[in-house]
C-alpha cells in the first residue's frame, strides 16, 4: 500500500499483533505463539528499554496468577465479554472469572 505525499494517517495501536494474514488466530491469545515478532515494545531505535522488566513482570504476575489459581475461568463464553469503545488500546470493561480461593 503506498501513501500518498501529505495523507493523514492515523496508527490504531489496538490493531497491533493482529492482522490475520500475518499472525494465526490473532484474537486469541496464545502465549506459546511462534512466527513474526510483535510490535508490543516498539521496533529498531524505538525498541522499549523497559521491555525486559515488562517481561519479567508480566512472566511472574501471570505465572503466579497461574500457580495460586490453578482452576482460574471464566464465568461464561467469551462472546458475552465487552471490550472498552475507542481506537487507541483495547480492553475489557470487566473480565468475569471464578475460582477457588487457596
Amino acid at each position: 500500500m503506498t501513501i500518498p505525499a501529505g495523507s493523514r494517517v492515523i496508527l490504531k495501536i489496538a490493531a497491533a499483533n493482529r492482522a490475520p494474514e500475518i499472525f494465526a488466530d490473532p484474537h486469541h491469545l496464545n502465549l506459546d505463539r511462534t512466527g513474526p515478532t510483535h510490535l508490543t515494545f516498539g521496533h529498531g531505535i524505538h525498541h522499549c528499554h523497559g521491555a525486559p522488566l515488562g517481561r519479567l513482570e508480566a512472566h511472574i504476575a501471570i505465572g503466579t496468577m497461574l500457580t495460586r489459581l490453578p482452576d482460574l475461568q471464566l464465568t461464561g463464553p467469551t462472546a458475552s465479554l465487552h471490550w472498552k469503545p475507542g481506537d487507541f488500546l483495547r480492553g475489557l470493561t470487566t473480565l468475569p472469572v471464578r475460582f477457588t480461593p487457596t
